[in-house]
């Protein structure tokens, strides 16, 4: 029988289902019928996610990210060993679905916190929403929403400057999968002046910014289903990643997690001439060039090439062949 935790989830991945395919405004009873019918499939994604939960307070989230992935199927690789200590601030695009937990796995930081948007779906989940900074969305502009922003970004300067590990997606929304993309398909969105005003933070700690790119996140057998593709043509990018989680037989998922240099981020702000939405130019063209760098060497998608990449192993990496593997 399945527990509370499991039994919640599961409810609010039927309503994000509902949401995602448009149904927000619908009849109450359309809108009910339509999460009940979500509910009962999504029960293994309500075991993963309240295991994924529980082992965060047990072995830490980098941990309980890669046994997630694993309990999904899906298969993760990362292209470089980050910094073990002192105060880091990674910024990735997001692709949605995996990216999160492919880069908790890849950065293998037990002090990692990550800037959320609210959604009651984290929120249901005790141990991961205490490494969770949330803040607001569509809420309006008003003084409630930037109140709850500043203290956002208050408790991750405050994390910086304790030392720990900071990811942020800058969009604040979801952006194109690198591996997915069509041509001329623009790979990133707008990135918010935030990305500048946490690397102004790990500066003053005396940390680092990494830039990171996320690639191959979707099943390719969940974006070929007919109802991907209507909804996908309705502008609806959150389909394809919830039934791949939520629902059996889409495990044919390679994550690919490329990570930048680590450099001292006093080193990136010194000089003083721009200001955070400069700072944040500056990182996104960073993430940019990794994206065409990669597109380049490999003549088409960026991050679909055969590479050798580092693996984590429990106690350290490793390096292997990796067809199709970010290097």
């Amino acid at each position: 029988m399945a527990e509370p935790l499991e039994r919640e989830l599961a409810r609010l991945s039927g309503e994000e289902m509902v949401a995602a395919l448009g149904l927000g405004g619908a009849p109450a009873w359309v809108r009910r019928a339509g999460c009940a019918a979500f509910a009962v499939p999504s029960l293994p994604l309500g075991r993963v996610l309240a295991r994924f939960d529980r082992r965060t307070g047990e072995a830490g989230l980098h941990v309980a990210a890669r046994e997630a992935l694993s309990g999904f199927g899906a298969r993760w690789a990362a292209d470089a060993a980050p910094p073990s200590r002192r105060a880091l601030l990674v910024v990735s695009n997001h692709p949605g679905a995996y990216d999160a937990l492919a880069l908790m796995a890849a950065l293998g930081r037990g002090d990692l916190m990550i800037v959320a948007a609210e959604r009651p779906f984290l929120r249901a989940l005790p141990h991961v929403s205490q490494r969770l900074l949330f803040v607001p969305i569509d809420a309006g502009g008003g003084r409630r929403e930037l109140a709850a922003r500043t203290a956002g970004v208050r408790r991750a300067l405050r994390h910086l400057r304790g030392g720990g590990a900071l990811l942020h997606f800058p969009a604040g929304r979801i952006e194109a999968d690198p591996a997915f993309a069509g041509a001329g398909e623009a790979l990133l969105g707008a990135w918010h002046p935030s990305a500048g005003t946490l690397l102004r933070a790990a500066a003053a700690a005396g940390g680092r910014v990494a830039v990171a790119v996320v690639s191959g996140v979707h099943s390719p057998r969940a974006k070929r289903l007919a109802v991907t593709r209507w909804a996908e043509r309705r502008g609806i990018s959150t389909l394809a990643p919830l039934l791949q989680v939520a629902l059996p037989g889409f495990d044919d998922v390679d994550v690919r997690v490329r990570l930048g240099d680590a450099r001292e981020a006093a080193a990136v702000v010194v000089g003083g001439r721009d200001d955070d939405a400069g700072l944040t130019r500056r990182l996104r063209a960073e993430a940019a060039a990794l994206l065409a760098g990669d597109a380049g060497r490999a003549g088409g998608s960026p991050l679909q090439r055969p590479s050798r990449t580092w693996v984590r192993s429990p106690g350290d990496y490793r390096k292997r062949d990796c067809p199709g593997c970010c290097g």
